[in-house]
């Protein structure tokens, strides 16, 4: 595949799923030659369910089409052609192309790291490995099961191949975005607005013992008469199960316990005096991806205000976030913008800027200091969040309830929401992918990469780097 002359598709830009939008759809015949029909983007008429995860367009295709690529008026891709019946080409949108490949990856290495288990098992000696067995096996177990094979900071350990050809370890939760404070986008803030901002925005990891199991961002908020930590549900999702959080978390004074130590999982904050402190997690909505933490001995001074005017926002924003490991502080700014994403949730709005896994949980806030929304991760588009608006409506239940909440506002056996808010007609639980690290070689990055700081790690006693 490396000596194939071909040019690659990277589905890296934005998509907008407008109809009336023109398309073109391209395939190729059986004599080899390119064929291309254009048309548009149009709307299923019918307004049904079950059509949500295809789309549809004008253009005319025949059976030798389907598996061909549907590009914009711009050359961007977003989707492939799967049939033509009754007039109208049903085609499957890039974002549910890129959920199922990651699902079958995710496969992949599945059946991979067992078939190495059952190699393992064929070479077991009266219940001991052997001392014969080939070294090269024990290293593809490290290579092949990644997922398996964590250090402290929840990162998949380098084997001595990768440590030696130079590979990188990316989409950590170190990986920076924006301007670091008191420069660039900073600047352009009141001393009183960037000041209040860095007292008020915490780093929170969730762990697993001693190994980290997600790292993200979270702001003070003024809610139910104390203040608490406003976050990301991603920090106490359980991996696979978008219904479930981790095992074992220490819960509002509850301890969830399956079948490990109950002291083993648990929530570290970093404030923004510096120091670490237990975190507690209060209450959690996984479906709209919002949390609350609370946290002894700590007065917040600067908490968000989230029950201004939002009609008075202004269209310039910028997202923060904060490291959990190094305490750097960043930001990234833009403008709101009218965009379609790939996850899930129809409650979402998008600035035209990214973030990293970093500001995952951190705060939107307009350039008078006037708190926008929450912050999410999206690897295709720009960077999604929820509204103060919707927050609210959210925290509204959680005054309610009074307890732990799974999904929705309630968890049925069937696994079908019980609450949602106004307009949200999803029947299950909204997927908040977010992209899992991996050891990649430098020259295999995307071009549009700007990941240029890196730190240095030490593995089975050899020296690897990772991106920060």
């Amino acid at each position: 595949m490396t000596f194939l002359n071909v040019h690659e598709v990277l589905p890296n830009h934005v998509m907008k799923y407008l109809s009336g939008s023109k398309v073109v759809a391209v395939g190729r015949d059986i004599s080899g030659k390119l064929i291309t029909t254009d048309g548009m983007l149009i709307s299923d008429s019918n307004g049904s369910e079950d059509t949500e995860e295809f789309m549809l367009s004008t253009c005319k295709i025949s059976e030798g089409w389907e598996g061909g690529a549907l590009f914009d008026s711009d050359g961007n891709l977003i989707g492939m052609n799967l049939l033509f019946l009754m007039g109208r080409s049903l085609f499957l949108p890039i974002s549910i192309i890129i959920e199922r490949l990651e699902y079958f990856r995710t496969s992949y290495r599945r059946r991979k790291f067992f078939a190495l288990a059952t190699k393992l098992k064929a070479i077991r000696v009266g219940g001991r490995l052997s001392i014969e067995m080939p070294k090269s096996l024990l290293e593809d177990v490290c290579d092949e099961d990644q997922f398996e094979c964590l250090d402290s900071m929840g990162y998949p350990m380098p084997s001595i191949s990768m440590a030696n050809d130079g590979m990188v370890l990316v989409n950590t939760f170190e990986e920076t975005f924006g301007d670091l404070y008191d420069e660039g986008v900073w600047s352009e803030l009141s001393k009183n607005v960037s000041s209040r901002i860095s007292r008020n925005v915490v780093s929170l990891a969730s762990f697993n013992g001693e190994t980290r199991y997600f790292a993200c961002t979270g702001f003070f908020i003024e809610w139910n008469g104390c203040t608490s930590i406003l976050t990301s549900a991603s920090l106490v999702r359980k991996s696979g199960d978008r219904s479930k959080i981790v095992e074992n978390l220490r819960v509002a004074n509850v301890v969830l316990i399956l079948f490990c130590d109950p002291c083993s999982s648990k929530i570290e904050v970093l404030l923004p005096n510096k120091k670490r402190t237990e975190g507690t997690l209060e209450h959690c909505n996984l479906h709209y991806n919002v949390a609350i933490v609370s946290v002894k001995d700590f007065r917040a001074l600067c908490p968000a205000n989230l029950h201004h005017e939002q009609e008075s926002v202004c269209e310039d924003v910028l997202a923060v976030g904060r490291c959990f490991e190094s305490d750097i502080l960043m930001a990234a700014s833009g403008h709101l913008v009218g965009w379609s994403g790939t996850l899930d949730c129809r409650m979402l709005r998008y600035a035209n800027f990214k973030i990293t896994k970093a500001g995952i949980g951190g705060p939107l806030i307009d350039f008078d200091g006037r708190y926008v929304g929450i912050n999410f991760f999206d690897d295709i588009v720009g960077t999604p969040f929820l509204s103060c608006t919707v927050i609210l409506h959210v925290l509204s239940r959680f005054d309610e309830e009074r307890t732990i909440n799974k999904v929705g506002n309630g968890d049925t056996s069937s696994g079908v929401l019980d609450w949602t808010m106004t307009g949200d007609r999803s029947v299950r639980p909204n997927s908040w992918p977010v992209p899992k690290p991996f050891w990649c070689h430098p020259d295999d990055l995307p071009l549009n990469e700007t990941r240029t700081r890196h730190k240095y790690g030490y593995y089975n006693g050899q020296k690897f780097k990772y991106m920060c």
